[in-house]
């Protein structure tokens, strides 16, 4: 329940010291929503960058617990699974689809501009399918900001 909490606040309050969206070139298709989050709405997909420094997201997002999992994967980056539903919904979930309702995602450490950020692509109720789409996308992100993933986020 606490790790819902802080993502629903990263998610509602910027994070001081997180570049804004003007800093990074976004990828086509995204539209800034606030300083550090950006969304696609044709394809669901969110972009977010947040300072690397910063506690709470250190403690979100780079750390596993009952809710969130995070594995190493490709290229200095990471696949995150997040059940952000919560309890209720799980269970009317398993009851009328057979399965949780899932976020999938990729994230990395890169630097940019000297300073370190977690920067990651995540669908919302997703399947273990968009974990390619969201690395394709975090690596277009890299490709149009010169950003290159740091090893050992974790």
């Amino acid at each position: 329940m606490y790790k819902k909490i802080m993502m629903m606040l990263l998610l509602s309050f910027l994070v001081l010291g997180a570049a804004s969206a003007a800093d990074f070139k976004i990828n086509d298709g995204f539209v800034a929503q606030n300083e550090y989050y950006s969304l696609n709405n044709d394809t669901g997909m969110s972009l977010c960058t947040w300072d690397y420094n910063d506690e709470m997201v250190q403690e979100a997002y780079l750390q596993n617990d009952t809710d969130y999992i995070i594995v190493e994967g490709d290229n200095n980056t990471y696949n995150t699974t997040y059940d952000s539903a919560g309890d209720f919904q799980d269970l009317l979930s398993i009851a009328t689809r057979g399965t949780i309702i899932l976020d999938y995602g990729v994230l990395e450490l890169a630097e940019f501009e000297g300073q370190e950020y977690v920067i990651m692509a995540y669908k919302e109720a997703g399947t273990p399918d968009d974990w390619k789409e969201c690395y394709d996308e975090l690596m277009k992100f890299n490709e149009n900001n010169n950003i290159t993933p740091l090893a050992d986020a974790l």
